[in-house]
């Protein structure tokens, strides 16, 4: 649980709350209720490590719902993987976690791989863009995994070009003006593509003011030679209220790709009771949490143990009715076949996209 990060924290929790809130109130499996502990690591890789160590030596804990970064997972996998623990991750996407042998990790949210190929065809097909400059955080297991899968598709399937990757961590906001601006200018760049960590959205954030700075720009400037403004696009990190708070003007228009949205057709009965039961609308964060809990809620039986869970998860299935929308099943890779949904910054607000 990354308690430093407030907001991400009370989502998860949220989420795996409502689950186990409603799982009790029925009176449990036989009587016996599900307890939930609450471990921190503050989405740090080494207090990763050292919680995973702790979570191994208890035998009452039966599996993990977590953790919440790419790269804090990947930290603890090892060690669960040992044990063997069962982890269920309601936000961890990148595709470096999954290990077909001795696999331990499932996930409630599609990977990267999906989001990718999301981002990059609704890029080519429905904007008409060609070329883009990605903005990436290389010290970032998801923003690499972000990175590469976008490329994949965007630049080997539908053949486009990528003609900048910029990494935040080995440059500052001149040197990606510069950048940014020969992009634009000499390689004809149409959209900023964002995928930055959780750790580092105030970063993309800052970048997306450089975009609306060339945006005012181009729209000034007197021989545009028809040049539209950039379009700004990004992954599920983006996706809370800080960044409609301190984007403002500057990430008017951003289209990302999430693993869950309210307003979507088949979330609105879970949104409606979320928003019940916690007073304010909620984000993916709790959708994926409650759908990891009533993934391990179904593992259970009244001999439970580690091993059994782990037999279980992979047969498990949750109706779309227990669920935040849709049906949940894994992958013999323990990936939740599910699409990501296109939300757009408008107003100050999240839309879905309607495709």
């Amino acid at each position: 649980m990354p308690a430093k990060q407030e907001d991400l924290a009370q989502e998860i929790l949220r989420g795996v709350a409502q689950a186990q809130n409603q799982f009790n109130e029925k009176g449990g499996l036989n009587g016996r209720l599900l307890e939930i502990a609450i471990a921190n690591d503050d989405n740090e890789a080494d207090n990763a490590k050292q919680v995973a160590a702790e979570l191994e030596k208890d035998s009452s804990v039966l599996a993990v719902i977590g953790h919440n970064a790419s790269d804090t997972t990947k930290a603890a996998l090892e060690t669960y993987r040992k044990a063997p623990l069962a982890v269920i991750s309601p936000t961890s996407t990148s595709t470096l976690l999954n290990d077909s042998d001795n696999n331990v990790f499932f996930r409630t949210v599609p990977s990267d791989a999906a989001t990718g190929e999301k981002l990059a065809t609704y890029a080519k097909k429905s904007l008409g863009i060609n070329n883009v400059v990605i903005f990436y955080n290389s010290g970032s297991s998801y923003s690499n995994s972000l990175r590469e899968e976008f490329t994949k598709k965007f630049e080997y399937l539908l053949r486009n070009r990528v003609v900048k990757k910029i990494d935040l961590k080995h440059s500052k906001r001149n040197e990606w003006k510069n950048e940014l601006g020969n992009s634009v200018d000499k390689d004809n760049a149409q959209a900023a593509v964002l995928f930055p960590g959780t750790e580092s959205t105030s970063k993309a954030l800052e970048f997306a003011s450089l975009v609306a700075e060339i945006n005012t720009r181009l729209k000034n400037r007197t021989n545009n030679q028809g040049r539209k403004e950039l379009k700004l696009l990004g992954g599920d990190a983006l996706y809370s209220n800080t960044t409609l708070q301190h984007g403002d003007k500057d990430i008017e228009g951003l289209i990302l790709a999430v693993p869950w949205f309210r307003e979507a057709p088949q979330s609105k009965e879970f949104a409606q009771a979320a928003q019940t039961q916690w007073r304010g609308n909620i984000s993916w964060r709790t959708a994926a949490s409650f759908d990891a809990t009533q993934a391990l809620i179904k593992a259970l039986s009244p001999s439970a143990s580690r091993s059994t869970v782990m037999k279980t998860l992979p047969n498990v299935k949750v109706e779309a009715s227990e669920t935040s929308g849709e049906i949940l099943q894994f992958d013999k890779h323990g990936e939740r076949q599910t699409k990501p949904f296109l939300v757009k910054v408008v107003g100050g607000k999240f839309e879905l996209v309607q495709e």
